[in-house]
């Protein structure tokens, strides 16, 4: 009994000792790829019959129930000790343990492959959104660019608000786990910021009434003069604000813009005054 218990404990050691190192082996665990190989071995060193016989002896003593063994015939020549059972056993154990081992090393891969093909998917997404989100990122935080192209920057105007819903659209997505969603949404975006821009780049400021383009005409050539012109500090700040007043009612420029401004007006102001001739 105590023979058998061993076998089954040995066979039970291999399977798991065989398991856990195709674990280790797919997981580069070297450390217990150590240990499962160390129990796969221990397996079979008990299977052997010498060891086998050895640990029940002594499990024998611990239990008190193999003190004075009776005397057994001698095993015949070519017997080692291990019965055909237990073979069966060992057998049976190490095909199930490659089996097992095969089955989880191909869901491993198969999981290690789809997540990188999943992850190369969503950053060439990633990368056209934030294509996106620079060029227009650009335009918001560039006051010139929006006395220039208007359109793109007023919310009234359809294909600007169908830009703002695909950027808040895309967003979402971005946030999401689905690249099939995330595709879609970047594709539309993609799509009405080309639309948006195209129509505010063709526009410029036709659309606004002649009275109006020709108060942002003046305006972008006195913001001219305040940030990259000559002149003296009082000059430039004077025709900073005057520009500021003369597009207040007639653009609303982004606060990306505005604050482009200020940080430019700042630093024009900081200039060291030019000598006079």
């Amino acid at each position: 009994m105590t023979e058998w218990l061993i076998s089954m404990a040995s066979v039970l050691c291999l399977f798991g000792g065989g398991i856990a190192a195709v674990h280790a082996f797919v997981r580069r665990e070297f450390g217990r790829l150590a240990v499962g190989i160390g129990l796969c071995l221990v397996a079979v060193a008990i299977v052997s019959a010498p060891v086998r016989r050895t640990v029940g002896d002594l499990f024998g003593e611990i239990l008190g129930t193999s003190s004075d063994p009776a005397p057994q015939a001698p095993a015949p020549a070519g017997d080692t000790g291990l019965h055909l059972g237990a073979w069966w056993w060992v057998i049976g154990g190490a095909v199930v343990t490659v089996a097992a081992g095969a089955a989880l090393w191909r869901k491993l891969s198969n999981r290690s492959r789809r997540h990188t093909r999943d992850r190369a998917r969503w950053d060439a997404i990633t990368a056209e959104h934030d294509q996106v989100r620079e060029e227009y990122g650009l335009y918001v935080a560039d006051p010139f660019a929006v006395l220039d192209r208007p359109a793109l920057a007023d919310v009234t105007v359809p294909q600007t608000i169908a830009l703002l819903h695909a950027l808040d659209a895309a967003a979402d997505a971005a946030r999401g786990t689905d690249p099939a969603a995330y595709r879609e949404a970047v594709t539309s975006l993609k799509l009405a910021w080309a639309a948006a821009d195209g129509h505010a780049r063709k526009l410029g400021v036709e659309h606004l009434p002649k009275q109006e383009r020709a108060t942002v005409g003046r305006a972008r050539a006195l913001l001219t003069t305040a940030l990259d012109g000559g002149g003296n500090e009082h000059e430039r700040r004077a025709a900073y604000e005057q520009a500021r007043k003369l597009l207040d009612g007639v653009i609303v420029l982004p606060r990306q813009a505005t604050a482009e401004l200020e940080s430019r007006q700042r630093l024009s102001l900081a200039k060291p005054e030019t000598p006079a001739d």
